[in-house]
């Protein structure tokens, strides 16, 4: 039962160091916050959280992905982000004890860390570096949702997903010889949900970027094969 314990000890320590909000804190204060936080094993459509929840948790993502969504007015869901391995999320509602601003639902089976408010906020009261990067991780959200709107304003579609894939190849996604692969699958749907526009117009263009050479696809799996050309379509005209 100890050996147990101490592998689950080492893999929340794993997980907390690969974040920037905690991977800069020394071993006795990473266990403190690993003593703390639970392990969660969610099966894929599983639900985190839902919008209007209390914010009583922060997460980090072991392994597998999250998405963020949003119920539409016409009934439609909007995806709003994607999160992997080594993300932190929760912060928003987590820093005032408000609702949850966004449904979070597993993309496929995931492993959490969960940190109370309650158990997490006395330890911050004694590590000011962790309080100022949970700052800066707020910062960081309110400026993706402000770059988020001002696309969805000024930018047309082929940049606007241009940008998206790019984004997602960056931070979820690994070399292979054929080009940069996207670690998570993303149906047209999904894509469609983020954009807030019809699955049948991402078909279209990603089709189009296809036959150009572009892109590959298969089954819901996305290859850049020209991120060059993808950079020149995401740069605002």
């Amino acid at each position: 039962m100890s050996g147990t314990l101490d592998t689950r000890l080492k893999q929340k320590i794993e997980a907390l160091t690969r974040t920037t909000l905690f991977g800069g804190l020394d071993e006795p204060a990473l266990k403190q916050v690993a003593a703390i936080a639970e392990w969660r094993v969610l099966a894929q459509g599983a639900v985190v959280f839902r919008r209007g929840e209390p914010g009583s948790h922060l997460f980090i993502i072991h392994r597998g992905h999250v998405k963020f969504g949003s119920g539409a007015a016409d009934g439609r869901e909007v995806t709003l982000n994607l999160l992997g391995p080594g993300a932190v999320f929760g912060e928003l509602a987590f820093a005032d004890g408000g609702p949850r601003t966004a449904d979070v639902v597993a993309v496929e089976a995931v492993e959490l860390l969960a940190v109370g408010r309650r158990d997490l906020v006395p330890f911050l009261k004694k590590e000011p570096e962790v309080v100022l990067q949970l700052m800066a991780a707020l910062a960081a959200r309110a400026r993706w949702i402000a770059e988020s709107y001002e696309d969805a304003a000024f930018l047309e579609l082929p940049a606007r997903l241009a940008k998206r894939l790019l984004f997602l190849s960056q931070h979820f996604g690994f070399d292979t010889p054929r080009g940069r692969r996207l670690a998570a699958t993303l149906p047209h749907r999904e894509l469609a949900n983020h954009m807030n526009v019809t699955r049948e117009s991402i078909s279209r263009l990603m089709q189009k970027w296809r036959k150009e050479g572009v892109i590959e696809e298969h089954r819901g799996v996305i290859v850049l094969l020209d991120a060059k050309r993808l950079e020149a379509l995401a740069e605002p005209r």
